[in-house]
């Protein structure tokens, strides 16, 4: 979409409202970002839009974002002098972007309207943001357009962040045109000036700003949540289907090796148990003979036996293997509890090595997350220098081109064109005397040669 296309509803805007700077007010503390100048515009941003901004850019670096600034224009009495107070930011949910270019809509437009009414009735629509991923601090063609026809109220303001740089700045109207401010205030409560004073640290990408506190900072998050939301790499390539090839094939020899080792041993069940069928055949023979003996042996003692009945021998008898079944049965129900107690030792057994290979993960895990949290700090300290190289090659490219922008760098390049052009046409002069210098000499050597026909016609006059 366009910025011809762009459709946005009717907004609503206060007159400036009568409230003392917040840096002139002892309730609150503020902290400097960068360097405001005498004539800038003051412009206070409170922490809470300040992180949910850096957030929301740090969300995505692939693509620009935006939302629009929520707050107060306001009139200092004492001085007369306007400034921008704000307290709250509002994403855009429903719009056009691309890696270079953010565009609002229409339902963005409306959404963030119903928005700011429901959430925040009495704060009023000071400006806008929208993020520029590694490309630095500026507004092009179309942030322009879109700011002088959508927020052209003269205390209207435009900030800009660069994720991936860590930088940021706002911009205001200035005789007609948007220049860019040379810094801005963090205000909090003055209880909280420990923690805003952190939090420009950071923004400001010092070093160590991220001591001190109990979160991490927005960047920081921003890294840690991609990591872990990082998906893990595709795997399948002929290397794993070789693998998986390989593990099919062994598993495929282990099977039937074990198909082969239970046949051979049903069968030598099946011999073990004709074997001992056949015992127990000769066993049932033996028994069979041996009643007859017994029963024999014992009429033979009953008639030894001179007081006592048959009946009374018999009913003794009854006792004593009454008795006999009954110290069986004890006997078995004993080895069933031992049976038992054993089964029970096994588990028991089992279960504590289970434990105790638990025990051993959960100490090699704590081990690992101990050595992670002694990493941490070591991590975020490189961090923070590589934050801090990248702020001061940033800061070198940045006074070099100011040196280049300057009327002394002017005549340096010219100089420096100038003696690539002089260094050319030597070159360009070496070239051509060499050409000549080998046609004279071409020349020369030539004209030395006698000419072909006066050779011929010498040879004719010789006899």
């Amino acid at each position: 979409m366009s910025g011809d296309d762009m459709v946005f509803g009717e907004v609503r805007f206060r007159e400036p409202a009568r409230l003392k700077r917040p840096d002139r007010d002892a309730r609150y503390a503020c902290v400097a970002c960068q360097t405001p100048g005498p004539d800038d515009l003051p412009v206070f941003l409170d922490p809470a839009p300040a992180d949910a901004i850096e957030r929301h850019a740090l969300s995505d670096t692939s693509v620009e974002l935006g939302g629009v600034l929520l707050g107060k224009e306001c009139v200092d009495p004492a001085s007369g002098r306007p400034f921008v107070w704000i307290t709250r930011s509002l994403e855009a949910k429903h719009y056009a972007n691309t890696q270079a270019s953010f565009t609002y809509t229409h339902d963005s437009w409306e959404e963030i309207t119903r928005e700011r009414d429901r959430l925040h009735p009495d704060l009023d629509v000071v400006g806008w943001y929208h993020t520029h991923p590694n490309f630095g601090i500026f507004l092009s063609h179309h942030d322009l357009f879109i700011h002088q026809n959508f927020f052209s109220q003269p205390l209207q303001t435009a900030y800009v962040v660069d994720p991936i740089q860590g930088t940021r700045g706002f911009f205001q109207w200035a005789d007609g045109r948007m220049v860019q401010v040379g810094g801005f205030h963090l205000c909090a409560e003055r209880s909280e000036r420990v923690a805003l004073s952190r939090l420009a640290d950071q923004m400001e990408n010092l070093p160590g700003s991220s001591q001190g506190g109990s979160g991490l900072s927005p960047r920081l998050e921003a890294e840690l949540i991609k990591m872990l939301s990082r998906p893990a790499p595709p795997v399948g390539g002929p290397g794993d289907r070789l693998a998986l090839a390989v593990l099919l094939g062994f598993l495929g020899s282990l099977l039937f090796l074990l198909v082969a080792t239970a046949g051979f041993w049903l069968s030598r069940v099946d011999g073990r148990l004709g074997e001992q069928g056949d015992a127990l055949a000769a066993l049932k023979l033996e028994v069979d003979e041996s009643a007859s003996g017994r029963k024999a042996a014992v009429d033979l003692l009953l008639e030894k036996v001179g007081g006592e009945t048959p009946e009374l021998f018999v009913e003794r008898y009854e006792k004593l293997a009454r008795a006999r079944d009954d110290a069986r049965k004890q006997l078995v129900a004993q080895q069933s509890v031992n049976e038992a107690l054993g089964l029970r030792v096994k588990d028991l057994t089992s279960a504590a090595g289970s434990l105790g290979a638990e025990l051993d993960a959960a100490r090699k895990t704590l081990a690992e997350y101990e050595a992670d949290a002694k990493a941490a700090p070591k991590l975020r300290e490189r961090i923070a220098v590589l934050e801090s190289e990248a702020a001061e090659n940033l800061r070198e490219i940045k006074d070099q081109r100011a040196i280049l922008a300057t009327k002394e760098g002017e005549n340096a390049a010219a100089t420096y064109n100038s003696l690539k052009v002089y260094t050319l046409t030597t070159y360009a002069a070496g070239l051509a005397a060499l050409l000549m210098g080998l046609t004279a000499v071409f020349f020369y050597y030539r004209s030395l040669a006698p000419p072909p026909e006066t050779s011929h016609a010498a040879s004719r006059r010789a006899p």
